[in-house]
């Protein structure tokens, strides 16, 4: 079905599909120490890590081209298809110093791996704008058991330390822009406009670069006891020492992309077309052809623009790629004279929205000195097009052809 060209209209290629996937690592062998904690504590801890941990996404989508004022591009995320992939690791140690009574002592407690992992779909591209402009993924281990450690100072009495540790683990992530071409989209629903090329598949070379951050949060419960066998266990000290261990946070490119859009691209062998001189009451043709070049069905509106006598059969045409589609125009003067008009193509080639070509044509009495009257002679011009088309005083084959005398029988009807 042809589909009426106007200057109103909204053309589009075929869409391309998208997936992204990327890779970031956090926190790579970053080294963090509290030092003594708290100060002027009979029990104070120093708590030293080193943070390792990496994130995965993957992200699937849709990148659409339309048209006409300029080639726009914007990509759309399919809803679910995001995964994060959380995989992190704590090593932690811990050192405790006692102060208590005269009795000072001072050791390594603890050394041990505390791993983290967590996922979630979310809707992609998280960019400014969408609903959803942020992933994040929250682990935490709960009131995991650090210490439960004995030490005696003299006989029968004993020092009992032990201590909780709450990790958690924040990794976010967030789409920053697309680099397309020459153009950028920084936002949900905000497109880049690209110049359109004479081409038969538009390329869009594309970067996606997101924001990735991190952050090692960490909750310490030391307690420290005396125990002695008739007095049992007396709690010196307990007290929680939060900490923000370590943050990251940096931009990443995912890996470039190309992503080829197929366009219509017409092509025509005529920039002006001279139906030649007929007596008034006869009738000329011209066989316009119109070749479409391009990856995508190209289709369009053929018009008359000026005060001269032509017209255009058919006022619609359509070629898929690689085909010729055409139309035919015919000039019938009713008066003598010199004529001109201009026939408009207007299309979905984005290159070449308005094809026109300019008509001549000339009424004389008896232009070859014969006397043709009573008859109606219709003259077909032949262009060189490889059309089929053939020349003054043959009837024309094909498609062509069919117009033609098409479009004499609606003049005729007319008159």
């Amino acid at each position: 079905m042809l589909l009426l060209v106007s200057s109103a209209a909204a053309f589009e290629s075929e869409p391309v599909d998208v997936l992204l996937r990327d890779k970031a690592d956090l926190f790579t062998n970053v080294e963090i120490s509290t030092g003594f904690v708290p100060a002027d504590s009979p029990l104070q801890v120093e708590f030293r890590t080193e943070a390792n941990g990496g994130a995965d996404v993957e992200m699937e989508g849709e990148g659409s081209l339309w048209w006409p004022e300029a080639l726009s591009l914007d990509f759309a995320g399919k809803p679910g298809s995001g995964l994060y992939l959380l995989d992190a690791e704590l090593a932690a140690v811990t050192t405790v110093r006692v102060d208590i009574w005269g009795y000072s002592w001072e050791s390594e407690i603890d050394r041990r791996s505390v791993y983290m992992d967590g996922a979630t779909f979310f809707d992609p591209f998280v960019m400014d704008g969408a609903a959803d402009d942020r992933v994040e993924v929250v682990d935490t281990a709960a009131g995991t058991e650090l210490i439960d450690y004995s030490y005696d100072i003299f006989a029968g009495v004993s020092l009992e330390f032990s201590a909780d540790m709450t990790p958690t683990f924040t990794a976010g992530f967030e789409g920053v822009k697309w680099a397309v071409n020459e153009g950028e989209i920084l936002a949900e629903g905000a497109p880049a406009t690209m110049e359109p090329e004479r081409t038969a598949d538009y390329v869009v070379a594309s970067v996606f670069t997101a924001l990735w951050d991190a952050r090692m949060d960490l909750v310490f419960t030391p307690t420290l006891s005396i125990c002695a066998p008739v007095f049992g266990c007396y709690e010196v000290v307990s007290f929680d020492l939060p900490f923000e261990l370590v943050s990251d946070a940096f931009e990443q490119d995912f890996p470039p992309a190309a992503y080829s859009f197929p366009l219509p691209l017409l092509e025509s062998p005529l920039s002006a077309g001279d139906l030649g001189t007929i007596e008034p009451g006869d009738v000329a043709t011209l066989e316009v052809p119109i070749t479409n070049v391009g990856s995508l069905a190209a289709y369009g509106d053929a018009t008359i623009e000026g005060t001269g006598e032509f017209t255009v059969f058919p006022t619609q045409f359509n070629a898929n790629p690689g085909t010729t589609d055409g139309v035919v125009v015919t000039f019938a003067p009713t008066v003598e004279g010199a004529q001109t008009a201009t026939l408009v193509l207007a299309s979905n080639d984005p290159t070449l929205p308005t094809l026109t070509i300019a008509l001549t044509g000339n009424a004389a009495a008896n232009p070859d000195g014969e006397d043709g009257a009573g008859d109606e002679e219709v003259v077909t011009t032949e262009i060189d097009s490889a059309c089929g088309c053939r020349s003054a005083g043959t009837p024309a084959t094909g498609l062509f052809g069919a117009l033609a005398a098409a479009a004499l029988l609606v003049r005729r009807r007319r008159a």
